[in-house]
Formats: C-alpha cells, sequence, structure tokens
C-alpha cells in the first residue's frame, strides 16, 4: 500500500510545531494524490481514467505515443502494483494530445492569467506538484531516453518546465525558465542533478508561487528532499514574446503536463520512465515559519500561515522549539554536507522555448 501523506510536503518546517498542539496550518483550496492503483486505474490507455486526457496514445491525436499505466513488474515496493509508464519511442511537436493529469479545480495564476476554454474555480497563487520518477531499465542506460514534465492550464501552455534525461552516470534533470523581460524570450536552461543513482526512485518536488505583474514569480525544485534550485516562471514568456500574441498573458496552471517530442528513440518502445505518488496542490502562497523571536513581535504573527498562530507567544515558542530540533539535527550530522545535488549556476540561454 502506498504511502501518500500529503501533509508532508505542505507543511515542511512546521511539522516540529505540530508537537507544540493547537498550531495549524493553511486550509488548501485544492489537492490531488494519484497513485494509479486500481480499481481507480486500469492497466492501458490512461486516457479518460479518472479525469485524465491523452488523446495521441488513444489514437486521436498527432501520434500514437507509448505510454500508458502498467503493472509494477520493476520491483520498487514504493510504487505498489501499478504506475504510469512513458517512453520517447515516438515523440511529436504538438501538445494538446499528450498526457494531461487529473486537473485541480481551483487553479493557480495572476490576477490578469487567462484560462483559455478551462475553468479557474477560485483563483490561488500557489502550486506544487510532486511525483517519484524511476526507470524501468535500472540496470542500464536508454541512450537518449527523455521526457519532460510542466506544469499546465491542460493545453500545452505550460508555465514551468523540467526535463529529464537518462545520461551515461544516471538520470540528470533539467530546469528551463525566462528570464529578463527580452523579445524573443530569454529561456535559461540549467542543469539541476546529474547522474542520479537509476536503480533507485527518485522524488521531485515543484513549487510556484505566481505573483502579480512581470518578472517576480518564484518556482522553487527539490530533488530528493534538497532545495536544488530556484528560479522564475515562464510568465514574461507570454507577456513579451510575439510567439504568444494571440493571448499575450500569464497562464492559469491547473494540471502536469507529461510530454514526449524531440529525437524519438524506438529502442525505448515498452520501457522508459516509470511515474508515480504524484500529487498537486493549490492554495495560498505560504508565509512563514518563523526563523527568531524577533518576527514574532509588533503584530508580527498575524502574518504567518505556515503555521498559522493564536497569539506572539505561542509564535516565540515555536520559534524556541525549531532552534533545539536544529541544534539536535547538526549535532547529529555534522560533516555530512555532500549531498550529491549541485545548482549549476544560470546554464544555458536561449530564444526559444525547450524541444521537449
Amino acid at each position: 500500500m502506498k504511502n501518500m501523506n500529503i501533509k508532508k510536503i505542505l507543511v515542511g518546517g512546521a511539522a516540529g510545531a505540530l508537537m507544540l498542539g493547537a498550531l495549524a496550518v493553511p486550509a488548501l483550496a485544492d489537492s490531488l494524490s494519484i497513485n494509479f492503483e486500481s480499481p481507480t486505474y486500469t492497466v492501458g490507455n490512461i486516457n479518460g481514467q479518472d479525469g485524465w486526457t491523452a488523446l495521441g496514445s488513444a489514437g486521436s491525436g498527432c501520434a500514437v505515443y507509448d505510454e500508458g499505466v502498467v503493472a509494477n513488474t520493476y520491483g520498487y515496493a514504493s510504487f505498489g502494483g501499478q504506475s504510469f509508464r512513458l517512453s520517447d519511442a515516438v515523440t511529436s511537436g504538438c501538445f494538446g494530445d499528450q498526457a494531461f493529469a487529473k486537473p485541480l479545480v481551483n487553479a493557480v495564476g495572476e490576477v490578469d492569467s487567462t484560462a483559455g476554454t478551462f475553468s479557474t474555480g477560485t483563483l490561488q497563487r500557489h502550486f506544487e506538484m510532486q511525483f517519484d520518477i524511476a526507470s524501468t531499465v535500472p540496470g542500464a542506460q536508454q541512450p537518449g531516453m527523455h521526457t519532460s514534465v510542466s506544469p499546465d492550464r491542460g493545453d500545452g501552455s505550460r508555465m514551468s518546465y523540467l526535463r529529464f534525461e537518462d545520461g551515461t552516470a544516471g538520470l540528470d534533470v533539467f530546469f528551463d525558465d525566462v528570464q529578463g523581460t527580452t523579445n524573443p524570450a530569454n529561456f535559461v536552461e540549467t542543469q539541476v542533478a546529474a547522474g542520479l543513482d537509476r536503480t533507485v526512485p527518485h522524488t521531485v518536488k515543484l513549487t510556484m508561487d505566481l505573483l502579480d505583474g512581470p518578472s517576480n514569480d518564484v518556482v522553487k525544485v527539490w530533488i530528493d528532499g534538497t532545495l536544488v534550485h530556484t528560479g522564475t516562471s515562464w510568465e514574461n514568456y507570454y507577456r513579451y514574446d510575439p510567439e504568444a500574441i494571440a493571448e499575450q498573458s500569464p497562464r492559469i496552471v491547473k494540471t502536469v503536463l507529461f510530454r514526449e517530442s524531440g529525437a524519438a528513440n524506438a529502442a525505448d518502445a515498452g520501457k522508459g520512465f516509470l511515474i508515480d505518488n504524484l500529487s498537486t496542490l493549490s492554495g495560498p502562497i505560504l508565509v512563514g515559519p518563523p526563523t527568531t523571536k524577533d518576527q514574532c513581535k509588533n503584530g508580527g504573527w498575524k502574518t504567518f500561515n505556515n503555521p498559522t498562530f493564536r497569539n506572539q507567544g505561542q509564535c516565540v515558542e515555536f520559534v524556541e522549539h525549531q532552534k533545539d530540533k536544529d541544534k539536535h539535527d547538526s549535532d547529529r550530522h555534522e560533516g555530512n554536507n555532500d549531498d550529491g545535488h549541485h545548482d549549476d549556476g544560470e546554464g544555458h540561454h536561449s530564444s526559444q522555448q525547450p524541444e521537449d
């Protein structure tokens, strides 16, 4: 049975505060947890299952992509009995026919974000997606194997981007954002992980805080619990690039796009990557937790929602508890500072969207 405790990815550092009693975390506007298990999901094409769309693999798109729900015969215990598999054996330059996860009811966006043909619900400002990824061939490289995963509104209007490649030393991960207000847009690619062990699953988390106005969205990426990069969104591509002139505004986010494009690798048919333990959420931007007692004073305790406090004293007590916990953790792990993940700085600049 899979353990999908969604609170774990929401509370973060505030988890220890629950030991103090009566602290609260902000109520989520919307959240989903997807583990691809029966009876909700059945082995085969995922199109139409539990709100997913994948028109291409169903034979109604630009190409019949090599993807679907599969039985877990790969030995990953945390993946339960079934997972979502996809490969780059078949690719295309299309968007709307690729695999889109079950959408949230309440979308995330800015005041001027456009929804296209999709419903917005109660607009939120904070989005999170988290999933596990693993190779179907843990003992060897699948040369050229790649896929991209993006927060999306449901038609290929991506607001961020991660790409996963099966490299010579293990799995490599790349992040692309749009920096500056140039026309054409300045897409910057950063490698955020290299050589991840392909014999085990890896947990990937991406969060977005979408703030009104240009050049101020905040996107963060974690791999296996470690923050590996902080960047921005694709809002300025939609605001300034002539490619987006028909809809010159940022887009809402309410789903996750799993896309196969670029060079096809026929040898990957029936193999590729597994996706499991997918969760998404929308809600208010999280403020906190406080890190100093001074932040609790003069009404400062009222500004926090991660967690919330009843009064100044409770806020101060939280800070003291966290400092004691951090000191204990530091004493236990002193000297063990190499986590194997590296942020490679600014990365590669381009005036074009990533091909994949």
